[in-house]
């Protein structure tokens, strides 16, 4: 039975393992991030082997000889059945203990809920398939940089996060007439909600304004082209994203990231919902941009994603179609992010200055983009993907600090009247971007999928419900989710 100490202690040693490096995890993000493994970090998969794996096979095979010991030397003369009925019993009450002291730990309403069916999704949704999204004038171009675990706790107290040190300086200097959408009166954020808190989730949440959804009808052949870019699998095709209604009025979809693009799905994703141009990891150096087998971070490092985004935006710029470049960050993934070795150091924390020097590199990106003759009919966005997930940054934050993620947008050309004291989530950034673009929704809500303008007066999901009710319903399970947006049924 020595079974039954490697489950006890997977169990056990598993659920600290998930709070300590991930945090509040939820059921759909294990089961998609299993599916998709590819191309994920290694330092996650060596601490759960060291941490996880290897301590549970030593704790198995010390559990057995303890049971074969008690078996053999029967020190007070049980029974043989007597003595098979206290191992038994041993291997029951282990079992029970350590399933209930990893359910306790992970959240057992986690659990319930990815069993239950939300209508939620049904009876709010609007489908942008159904809704009319024009524009008028001049299509202006989309700079969107999606920025890894980027938070509003990094900002100084004064600002509106929870450092004394503003890490977030250089990137609120750099347009002084930048639109932060705030759930407070000073700079604020999304509100983080399940389906749409770690990379892949987040980009669709905030290209779709849908949450990412396992409905079990994925694999991996379903999530990820293969090797040779030419399969194509069917990803939520019940779903119209930005890319989708960009390249229906004209622009050309681009999307630079310094991984591997596979990861998550994410080039499915983006080839099928706006035949987005991908360059990744493996395509930087088949260009020759990077040396071959090079490989720092997760594939090259954002010093260099930002100098080819200068070189490619340059050739980009030259055509005469509007374009939307979107990229996206790494530095910043926990744990401890991505060091150069030359970093102003700001704090005693490496996490803290890794925050500093990727806010300088964002904020000098864009004064070389404010300088190029095609600014001026640009916007540019920049958002976190989700919260961060680095432990030691989490607990050193102050436990009554109420994280969110942050946005800029930048040459808008529109002012905001109700920026401040919003409650939203990253599904708002989808209608709102477009509307920062010059688009109009033709709705009364100005809502597509569950995200709603904020440019407008409209509330949101989480302003109707509450951010309690919301979460709770987009945790659960969602037949509709599973029909109509995974299968593309009606």
């Amino acid at each position: 039975m020595s079974w039954t100490g490697f489950v006890a202690s997977m169990l056990v040693l598993g659920s600290n393992w998930v709070i300590h490096i991930f945090s509040d995890i939820n059921v759909d993000q294990i089961v998609y991030t299993l599916a998709n493994a590819e191309g994920t970090d290694t330092t996650n998969i060596y601490t759960f082997i060291n941490n996880v794996l290897i301590p549970s096979i030593l704790i198995s095979i010390l559990f057995y000889f303890i049971l074969h010991f008690i078996y053999k030397i029967n020190v007070i003369s049980f029974p043989k059945w007597t003595s098979r009925f206290i191992q038994v019993m041993m291997v029951l009450l282990l079992l029970i203990a350590s399933t209930t002291y990893g359910l306790k730990h992970f959240g057992w309403s986690k659990i319930v809920n990815y069993f239950s069916d939300s209508t939620f999704i049904r009876k709010n949704i609007v489908n942008a398939k159904d809704t009319t999204v024009s524009f008028s004038g001049e299509k202006r171009n989309l700079i969107y940089i999606f920025v890894e675990s980027l938070e509003t706790s990094y900002a100084s107290k004064d600002k509106g996060g929870d450092q004394n040190f503003n890490l977030l300086q250089p990137l609120m200097d750099v347009d002084p007439n930048s639109i932060n959408f705030s759930n407070t009166e000073k700079y604020g954020g999304q509100q983080q909600l399940p389906g749409m808190d770690y990379t892949a989730a987040g980009i669709i949440a905030q290209t779709s304004g849908l949450p990412l959804k396992f409905g079990g009808n994925y694999t991996q052949e379903d999530l990820r082209e293969n090797a040779s870019g030419k399969k194509i699998n069917n990803m939520l095709p019940g779903i119209k994203s930005l890319g989708e209604i960009l390249k229906e009025n004209g622009y050309t979809n681009y999307f630079l990231m310094g991984s591997y693009p596979d990861f998550g799905g994410r080039a499915s994703y983006l080839k099928q919902h706006g035949d987005y141009h991908i360059t990744g990891w493996f395509d930087a150096i088949q260009n020759k941009w990077l040396p071959k087998g090079y490989a720092q971070n997760w594939g090259f490092e954002d010093a260099k994603l930002f100098q080819f985004a200068k070189n490619m935006l340059t050739d980009i710029s030259k055509k005469d179609t509007p374009f939307n470049f979107s990229m996206l960050t790494a530095d910043t993934h926990f744990p401890n992010g991505y060091t150069y070795g030359d970093e102003k150091k700001v704090t005693n924390m490496q996490y803290k200055n890794v925050v500093f020097h990727s806010s300088t590199m964002i904020a000098q990106f864009i004064q070389w983009c404010q300088q190029q003759p095609w600014y001026d009919n640009t916007t540019i966005v920049i958002s976190g993907d989700h919260l961060t997930m680095d432990q030691r940054y989490i607990n050193s934050l102050d436990k009554g600090y109420d994280r969110t993620v942050f946005n800029l947008f930048m040459n808008t050309g529109l002012i905001a009247e109700t920026n401040k004291n919003r409650q939203f989530s990253n599904m708002d950034m989808f209608p709102t971007t477009l509307v920062a673009l010059g688009a109009q929704i033709e709705n009364d809500k100005q809502q597509l999928g569950l995200g709603v303008n904020l440019f407008s007066g409209e509330k949101t999901m989480i302003e109707k419900y509450g951010y309690q009710k919301t979460k709770d319903q987009i945790e659960q399970r969602s037949k509709f989710y599973i029909k109509n947006l995974i299968e593309g049924k009606k």
